[in-house]
């Protein structure tokens, strides 16, 4: 199976270092960064930050693949991955798989899509005046992350590295571009996919376990999976509990 790999915001390619290793050597695996993130932290156009130009990545990476294909999103990552579904309409290989980790449709309720706007202009004002330390500090107090934060040393600390040395203007410009407030919900798309899919959740992440049980409810082949002792981040967290997902028939 080759497997394309999509991180979630603050994230880079190398945040599936663990769920590879878990997945064994035959596992086929891409994983590109996203606009103002890792190797394409640098972008500085308004134009690389469009969803469109994170679609045409997802496009540039299922192109060099052939037989059946797996498609993980984490987090942002799954929120770009149905904008893509819904807008590509693919139709994948006999045999392909979605995976939607930790992640929700966006949000439906204009007013709350405000809101959200909002809160996400505080977050990047935060990034461009007071830079990356300051922000992590509010990023990694959110609940959700908490499970993470109490990996042993050895594994969190790269994690810390690589979020250390993200870039603040490429997030804060990643944020405006694809943030929850700035793109459309994919609520009514769900029901249009036709490639079985699974939702995958932590036990400790609430907000998301809601939101996978609604999204599974739309869709006409969806499973739900609800991973115990683990938060928002379960590719670092329990990445051999999502590899026995993803080996699975």
């Amino acid at each position: 199976m080759n497997w394309i790999l999509l991180h979630g915001f603050v994230g880079t390619a190398e945040d599936f270092i663990p769920l590879r290793a878990a997945l064994g050597a035959s596992a086929r695996c891409l994983a590109p960064d996203w606009p103002g993130h890792g190797s394409r932290s640098g972008l500085r156009l308004p134009a690389d930050y469009t969803l469109e130009a994170h679609l045409a990545l997802i496009d540039d990476a299922l192109a060099s693949t052939r037989g059946p294909v797996g498609l993980l999103g984490y987090s942002m990552g799954g929120r770009i991955l149905q904008h893509w579904l819904g807008t590509r309409r693919p139709t994948l290989p006999a045999g392909s798989r979605i995976v939607l980790l930790s992640t929700g449709p966006g949000i439906a309720d204009l007013a709350e899509r405000a809101n959200r706007l909002a809160g996400d202009a505080a977050v990047t004002r935060l990034l461009r005046e007071e830079g990356i330390a300051r922000f992590l500090h509010y990023w990694h107090s959110q609940t959700m992350f908490h499970p993470l934060l109490r990996l042993p040393r050895e594994q969190l600390a790269p994690i810390l590295r690589r979020r250390a040395a993200a870039d603040p203007l490429g997030l804060a410009l990643s944020l405006e571009g694809v943030g929850a407030g700035a793109i459309s919900d994919t609520w009514e798309a769900l029901p249009r996919i036709q490639v079985p899919v699974d939702i995958v959740v932590g036990a400790h992440d609430g907000k998301y376990t809601e939101l996978g049980a609604g999204m599974r409810a739309k869709m006409p082949d969806a499973r739900l999976h609800v991973i115990p002792d683990a938060g928002h981040a379960i590719h670092l967290e329990r990445p051999d509990a999502l590899a026995r997902i993803l080996l699975a028939s």
